[in-house]
């Protein structure tokens, strides 16, 4: 497993100082927020995202993948309004193209929360259809998108793995799969266990942060209440390869980097003294 980091912690960093701050911190890769100043739309350009790409691998910074920004923000996948939503896919498909200029290999897709009067079986067909298209498009571009499993503030369609693959599966795309993150999981009112499990084979990737089990807080993994020693644990038992992100709230933005460092250094722990013990009982 490999620990990357959100950039949209570094809210009001330009990318290329987040790059450095990043790689210092011992993180291997960097997930890009599709906000601004980040990775939105157009904005950086093929220029500046060809500099990037070569900036993040002279650091040795794999780019993890590339994050639209979806919550609280203006688009919507599942949303009734055909001009809302085919902009929304529109700008997905802006984030593939963008990914594939940073090298990035998967691309983040976020569910949405039905309208007032709208129905959840029609917004689960617009989320369907809007996965198709988006999936047709990474497709031909060799990019993955990982379907995330969020909370019910955020959506009423999917909010666990087991919703996510109901989505999914029925598309037969091989390039759709699952993310996981630990501070959803916990309100939810699951373990990381029984979600890494459920997703199987389809789990893409997983984002780190806590939370007191009450709402969404972003905090510091080990700051909550959440096991992580569980979620790690089975991501140890089923050889999980992808990458494991760091994705901390808002409210570090002021000054991101002792939180960065500190998030790092307390996984690393976690993984270490995790395979330690699987070390010991393989030598029983």
């Amino acid at each position: 497993m490999k620990l990357a980091v959100v950039s949209s912690v570094f809210a009001t960093y330009p990318l290329e100082h987040v790059l450095p701050v990043v790689a210092r911190a011992g993180y291997e890769g960097i997930d890009l927020w599709g906000g601004r100043p980040h990775v939105f739309r157009s904005d950086l350009g093929p220029p500046r995202l060809r500099a990037l790409r070569r900036q993040a691998a002279d650091l040795g910074l794999e780019i993890a993948s590339v994050m639209p920004a979806f919550y609280r923000y203006p688009f919507s996948l599942t949303t009734n309004d055909e001009r809302i939503r085919q902009d929304s896919v529109d700008y997905v498909k802006e984030s593939i193209d963008n990914a594939v200029q940073l090298g990035a290999t998967n691309v983040l897709a976020v569910p949405g929360m039905s309208l007032h009067g709208q129905g959840r079986e029609d917004a689960r067909a617009r989320m369907t259809d809007s996965l198709a298209t988006i999936a047709e498009t990474a497709a031909a571009a060799g990019v993955r998108i990982g379907l995330e499993a969020v909370n019910r503030y955020v959506s009423d369609l999917v909010v666990n793995a087991s919703d996510a693959l109901r989505l999914i599966r029925p598309l037969g795309r091989a390039n759709l799969g699952v993310v996981l993150d630990s501070g959803h999981i916990h309100l939810a009112g699951q373990t990381g266990e029984e979600e890494v499990r459920t997703a199987g084979a389809l789990l893409h990737q997983v984002h780190l942060n806590d939370n007191d089990g009450s709402r969404h807080q972003g905090l510091v993994p080990g700051d909550g209440s959440f096991d992580f020693r569980l979620l790690l644990a089975a991501l140890f038992e089923t050889r999980y390869q992808g990458f494991l992100s760091v994705e901390l709230s808002w409210d570090y933005s002021i000054d991101p980097e002792p939180h960065v460092i500190t998030s790092a250094r307390r996984v690393r722990e976690w993984m270490t003294s995790l395979a330690d013990c699987a070390e010991r009982e393989g030598g029983r």
